[in-house]
């Protein structure tokens, strides 16, 4: 290792100072970010209600003679998709987080709620360049599988 070198390669200047248009654009993003992050909360806590609710009511849930779907596989899908909805509260947390710190360091003129706000917003932004990496991952990995069982099923027609 180099002598010298630190744990960050950007090196920080001595003072940074916002415009007024600048004070302006983040008091906006700010507004914006909380506003979305609410909707989000919302959303997600509706989706949650509903969730649960079919969850306990899938066991009471009569499909009748030709039943193609059972309880427990309703219950199964519930239970999934409220571990990914608690799983998809963090980025926007992170996003309520950037909009409030951005709000009280506008008002305060506080660089160091500015610093904990950006930091909020490199992690919202971070956690969704992993979940779109792992994304793509997933689907290119489903388009080789696609491939290889499409090839397997025409040599096997042959």
């Amino acid at each position: 290792m180099e002598v010298g070198i630190q744990n960050s390669s950007f090196q920080e200047p001595e003072d940074i100072k916002l415009s007024p248009a600048g004070l302006s654009f983040l008091a906006s993003a700010a507004k914006w970010a909380n506003f979305l992050a609410i909707i989000c909360f919302i959303f997600i806590g509706l989706s949650a209600i509903t969730m649960i609710s079919l969850i306990f009511g899938a066991s009471a849930l009569s499909l009748g003679q030709g039943e193609y779907v059972s309880a427990g596989t309703i219950s199964t899908f519930g239970i999934l998709y409220l571990l990914m909805m608690a799983f998809s509260c963090l980025p926007i947390y992170f996003l309520y987080n950037f909009g409030s710190k951005a709000k009280k360091a506008i008002e305060n003129r506080d660089s160091i709620q500015l610093e904990l706000c950006l930091e909020a917003l490199k992690k919202h932004y971070k956690f969704i360049g992993i979940i779109v990496i792992i994304t793509i991952g997933f689907n290119f990995m489903g388009l080789l599988i696609g491939i290889v069982l499409g090839i397997h099923d025409a040599f096997a027609a042959v």
